[in-house]
């Protein structure tokens, strides 16, 4: 089980951090929040991308860190919504 149920961010750059959410629902993904509240859902599967406030574009680091750390990311959600 993830240790740190109580911080749901699993990586930070400087102006956004990717989070798994305490409970959340399925299929398996992450968000995306930026420092301006702004936020994305990406799935982990897909790595789709779906949000009303930002572009893909606007979130490149965090796109291609989740998709190299796609099964750690997946791991938590699933430890952390079981």
């Amino acid at each position: 089980m993830h240790k740190n149920l109580s911080i749901p961010t699993i990586h930070r750059f400087a102006n956004m951090t990717i989070r798994v959410n305490v409970p959340d629902h399925r299929p398996p993904h992450v968000h995306v929040v930026m420092s301006d509240l702004r936020d994305a859902f990406v799935d982990l599967a897909t790595l789709a991308m779906t949000s009303r406030t930002l572009r893909a574009s606007d979130i490149t680091d965090a796109l291609i860190w989740i998709e190299a750390n796609r099964a750690y990311a997946t791991q938590i959600f699933t430890e952390c919504n079981p």
